[in-house]
């Protein structure tokens, strides 16, 4: 399965930090959302079955599944680059450090983060599909 090859590559990039991993921030693409079990959420379910301990945030841009797809499409991109900064500035787990995977424009927004954002730090960026 292509996933099952993408995630051995990815759990060579994670390494234990006093024997927890380092975090995964995932952002999806235009047209998907955090959660979909048949993509977003099957890829996080990935990481956690793979990576032992692994903390796996999914981004969600809105307050629902529908909201999080909309905003994909319409809210502006430098918006959704400052939504994702507090949210990972909030967010204690990722304080030390995180990879970041995006998938299509999840990681063309992720390289803005990651040029934006100097806090937490981002480790490596892995883009699929993106620029």
């Amino acid at each position: 399965m292509i996933y099952e090859s993408f995630i051995l590559g990815i759990v060579c990039l994670v390494h234990a930090i006093n024997g927890v991993p380092t975090p995964i921030v995932l952002w999806h693409g235009m047209g998907d959302s955090c959660c979909n079990p048949l993509s977003m959420g099957s890829v996080k379910r990935l990481f956690e079955r793979e990576i032992s301990g692994v903390y796996v945030r999914s981004l969600e841009i809105g307050n629902s599944v529908a909201q999080d797809t909309e905003n994909g499409f319409f809210m502006n991109c430098n918006k959704q680059v400052e939504l994702v900064c507090q949210k990972l500035r909030n967010d204690t787990r990722l304080h030390n450090g995180y990879h970041a995977v995006g998938f299509s424009q999840g990681g063309q927004f992720l390289r803005a983060v990651a040029q934006t954002c100097p806090f937490p730090p981002m480790k490596n960026l892995i883009s699929i599909g993106g620029q």
